[in-house]
């Protein structure tokens, strides 16, 4: 078991600059997350633009290999996942990309069907959480029937000791249709989810 200091220094290491007071208590919070062996984990981290959120993850990301831990960096659209692997300096996919398939069900048209989770012990990091929507995709809709919230959750738990930090930014418009971010509301996902959640507000 890596101890939570050890995490601590490696990304204190890799941060490019002397953390503010705020930054270094997340850098210990995701620490401690990172130590914990708990199942159904979840670290929430908000913050406005320009409070280190992108500096938090870059380091992180280049922290996890050295105790031989893999980041899995997703996003909710193409254009957030491009900038995602521009400042982390690591491939970055879109949500959908990564957890659905194409298939062919029962009534013989083509939908996305969830797939299951090859990762051990992997870290999956998803910037611009707030654009998540926890509804349910309709009629004729490739993903009719199917909530991308619910099935991220369940796409990470299937694979072995994975871990999930959300990351993103209050002030930023929530899914069409609703008033709030589902993904950033720590009690909602506490409730609906059966999740483990640590969440830190920069």
């Amino acid at each position: 078991m890596i101890e939570a200091r050890h995490y601590t220094a490696a990304i204190r290491q890799e941060f490019q600059h002397a953390p503010t007071p705020g930054q270094e208590e997340v850098i210990h919070r995701l620490s401690d997350f990172l130590a914990q062996e708990a199942a159904d984990q979840l670290f929430i981290l908000k913050g406005y633009a320009g409070t280190g959120k992108t500096s938090l993850v870059s380091a992180l990301v280049k922290a996890l290999p050295k105790f031989g831990r893999q980041s899995v960096l997703l996003a909710p659209t193409g254009r957030a996942a491009k900038v995602l692997a521009s400042y982390s300096g690591q491939q970055a996919h879109t949500i959908h990309r990564r957890i659905y398939f194409m298939n062919t069900v029962s009534d013989g048209r083509l939908r996305f069907v969830l797939q299951r989770n090859p990762y051990k012990n992997a870290v999956f990091i998803v910037d611009e959480a707030s654009m998540i929507n926890d509804a349910y995709g309709q009629g004729q809709d490739l993903f009719a029937g199917s909530r991308l919230l619910d099935d991220l959750f369940s796409f990470v738990k299937s694979g072995t000791g994975c871990k999930m930090i959300f990351v993103g930014d209050t002030a930023q418009l929530p899914p069409v249709g609703l008033s709030e971010s589902p993904a950033l509301d720590h009690e909602y996902l506490a409730a609906g989810f059966q999740l483990n959640i640590q969440h830190q507000e920069l």
